[in-house]
């Protein structure tokens, strides 16, 4: 997978840049894709994730540093994430049907999309977990359709295991009071900060090549960064 061209990676931070984190993802999927946005909705988290981190890999190297506070002394912590694994997981096509024998019943489900999360809303955690699973295995609304605690469990670890990459944890030492955490992986966050870094980069050189000689954004762009780069140092 190549990383995105100059003018993608600022259509890609522009379009994102004022989209909620869950609706964000999906923009930098589909610029992964090259397709609809509808299109990237449909896609697994897991297997979402996966595409992301290969992008971060081409982007920034198989391994990125995450921040992250310490949650029993509010330390910053620096920790390294290994893109090149979480890319390197297992994928799914969309709306792909899988199975899982929990107590002798096998029970057929689809793993949860993007699209779903958006539809869950501002619902409470008990609330979203439950519809979220309801609709992965295709049965109506309300707690009535929802399957058994038991069943549930062993639906979501099937769920888990067959797209990994969604559930990943990093596990922290803060070296400051010595306490041992985890903490979430998000990868469509780390992407976008990168995105962003490298979008803000990318004006400024826009900037001075404008400020210097007098071309366009469109011309600026249309060089390579390498090209960019000579322009920029012979411009002091």
């Amino acid at each position: 997978m190549s990383a995105l061209g100059s003018r993608e990676l600022l259509a890609v931070w522009e379009a994102g840049i004022a989209q909620d984190p869950v609706r964000r993802a999906v923009t930098l999927l589909a610029a992964v894709l090259g397709g609809p946005a509808a299109e990237a909705a449909g896609f697994d988290v897991g297997t979402r994730d996966v595409l992301l981190a290969g992008l971060l890999q081409s982007v920034a190297g198989g391994q990125v540093p995450a921040c992250a506070d310490c949650p029993g002394c509010g330390a910053e912590l620096d920790v390294p994430v290994d893109v090149a694994a979480i890319a390197a997981l297992p994928v799914h096509e969309p709306g792909e049907r899988l199975s899982v024998l929990v107590d002798g019943t096998e029970v057929p489900f689809r793993l949860p999309t993007t699209a779903d999360l958006i539809a869950l809303g501002g619902r409470p955690p008990d609330q979203a977990r439950s519809a979220l699973l309801t609709a992965c295995l295709g049965l109506g609304p309300g707690p009535a359709a929802a399957p058994a605690p038991e069943m549930a469990a062993g639906i979501e670890a099937a769920m888990e295991h067959a797209a990994p990459a969604g559930a990943v944890d990093l596990l922290m030492r803060c070296p400051d009071c010595g306490l041992d955490s985890a903490l979430p992986l998000d990868i469509p966050a780390l992407l976008w900060a990168e995105i962003g870094t490298q979008a803000s980069a990318l004006l400024r050189e826009v900037h001075a090549l404008a400020t210097s000689y007098g071309w366009t954004e469109a011309d600026a762009l249309e060089l390579s960064p390498r090209r960019r780069a000579i322009y920029l140092a012979l411009a002091g």
